[in-house]
């Protein structure tokens, strides 16, 4: 395991256990509007805007770096040593990334009409950072660990409003995953992305959740992670 991997699996150990067992941190976007629309709390709405700015420099970093739900379904598809990751249809996965946009809106029109934690409800992220809620959120909560299994990232990929959320301000973000002069076009990094990017052919930043399994996976070196107006 290289150094990036041993310092993403030391930040996710940490992150899962300061959010599950320490503070039951919540920083879902959808938590903090939910509370602007129905009580007019602006309490946490700084930690936001922390993240969006991390966002905006560095990508989709908390995805692949602090995410307790990620790292459940990471450990999950990790159960089983594959050197090829299983995918799903590409003109199927292609439409189905917009699911969670459709998800982010809906459960936003929900909470501001109805008054009500919609989404909190039954938001898996926020009963495996809180070890609480409803029956229906630690039933989706197994359900989507144990659909990662077969399909890696199930949730992050389709589902998470929080993903659609982050990709909004990492479309184009400072820092980015560049393919380089050393690349051969082998595919391994491809093999490895949990989102399913077509690495060699089109790097969407958006969708790139920053855990360089690609760059580990890579024997040229034919991939880093610089700032945009770094040359390759």
């Amino acid at each position: 395991m290289d150094k990036i991997q041993i310092l993403r699996k030391i930040s996710q150990v940490f992150f899962f256990i300061r959010f599950v067992f320490i503070s039951s941190l919540c920083l879902c976007f959808y938590g903090v509007l939910e509370q602007i629309f129905i009580s007019g709390s602006t309490a946490l709405i700084q930690k936001i805007i922390i993240i969006a700015i991390i966002t905006l420099i560095f990508g989709r970093l908390f995805c692949g770096f602090a995410c307790p739900f990620g790292f459940l379904q990471e450990l999950a598809y990790k159960i089983k040593k594959r050197k090829k990751l299983p995918k799903i249809n590409r003109e199927i996965h292609n439409k189905l990334i917009y699911l969670k946009y459709f998800v982010m809106v809906g459960f936003l029109l929900l909470a501001y009409y109805l008054s009500t934690y919609a989404f909190c409800n039954i938001c898996p992220i926020g009963f495996v950072s809180r070890l609480s809620g409803t029956l229906l959120a630690l039933f989706l909560a197994i359900l989507f660990i144990v659909i990662s299994y077969f399909i890696p990232r199930f949730f992050c990929k389709y589902i998470c409003p929080l993903g659609a959320f982050l990709s909004i301000f990492s479309i184009y973000p400072i820092f980015q995953l560049k393919l380089n002069n050393n690349c051969v076009k082998c595919r391994l990094c491809e093999f490895k992305c949990p989102m399913q990017i077509e690495i060699t052919k089109n790097i969407t930043q958006r969708e790139c959740i920053r855990c360089f399994e690609c760059m580990s996976a890579c024997r040229k070196g034919g991939l880093s992670f610089k700032p945009f107006f770094f040359r390759r």
